[in-house]
């Protein structure tokens, strides 16, 4: 009897395993709110957890500024690579509501280490670490777009803290 109750559990807990939406793995190409150009592909490897690999050219600092008769912005950018586990959350409320979870649409955590090349080509220039907190919806079949809100910690060649706030848009295949 207790042999079969807990082929019952065992069964019972496989199955609701295997009913959650999961992350799939995809191919992307995409851009950042500063600028740059960037090849990712994303992993699911483990329930809602992935890991991103990016490479290309990165925006490494944006501002803004603006007064009553002028608005700039700059950037720099620099050759980059970017590492980002992730964890996708309330993938599964989305699917039960009839929300589009395809293209991993859903709200996740992540912390990408980016490390940037410096301008002569030779040796690192810089390495970030930013804990982020996000939002991405697919739409219109392949393309995507993603709004991050967390902290920039610099790590090399000294360490700066700043607030960060990121917006990616991307095609996804």
């Amino acid at each position: 009897m207790k042999r079969m109750v807990l082929s019952l559990v065992a069964l019972a807990a496989a199955l609701s395993l295997a009913a959650q939406v999961r992350p799939q793995n995809n191919h992307t190409i995409s851009t950042t709110l500063g600028a740059g150009l960037e090849y990712g592909f994303e992993w699911a490897f483990l329930g809602q957890a992935t890991v991103i690999g990016r490479i290309g050219y990165a925006s490494k600092d944006f501002s803004l500024r603006s007064s009553l008769d002028n608005f700039q912005w700059s950037t720099t950018m620099a050759p980059a690579v970017t590492l980002e586990p992730r964890y996708y959350f309330l993938m599964n409320w989305r699917d039960a509501h009839g929300k589009y979870t395809a293209g991993n649409s859903a709200e996740f955590f992540g912390v990408p280490v980016m490390a940037t090349l410096r301008k002569d080509g030779k040796g690192l220039g810089e390495l970030a670490v930013s804990p982020v907190l996000g939002v991405r919806r697919a739409f219109a079949r392949h393309w995507f777009h993603e709004f991050t809100a967390g902290a920039d910690l610099l790590c090399y060649p000294s360490f700066i803290a700043s607030p960060h706030v990121g917006y990616r848009i991307g095609y996804l295949f």
